[in-house]
């Protein structure tokens, strides 16, 4: 998250924090609602509404728990971002 803060602020001052009130949006978005599209296996993916950014995670439900696992840019090639 920092990283694409940083990189957003050096495009135009002001937008990293644009950037982060729309991702704490988004997670109140999922504690209400967490039921997304699921992707692939069990990975449901969430896109940010301003900014080129996907949101992996899974739910527990069980334990109405959401696991939060990346947050990608959908311009840059995921497998270097990935162990």
């Amino acid at each position: 998250m920092k990283e694409a803060r940083d990189f957003l602020n050096s495009r135009r001052k002001g937008l990293g924090s644009k950037f982060l009130k729309e991702y704490k949006v988004l997670l109140k978005t999922l504690q209400s609602n967490p039921d997304f599209q699921v992707r692939y296996k069990n990975i449901h993916c969430l896109t940010l509404k301003t900014f080129k950014y996907m949101v992996h995670f899974t739910i527990d439900i069980p334990s109405k728990t959401v696991h939060l696992y990346a947050v990608l840019s959908t311009h840059q090639n995921p497998n270097k971002h990935w162990l």
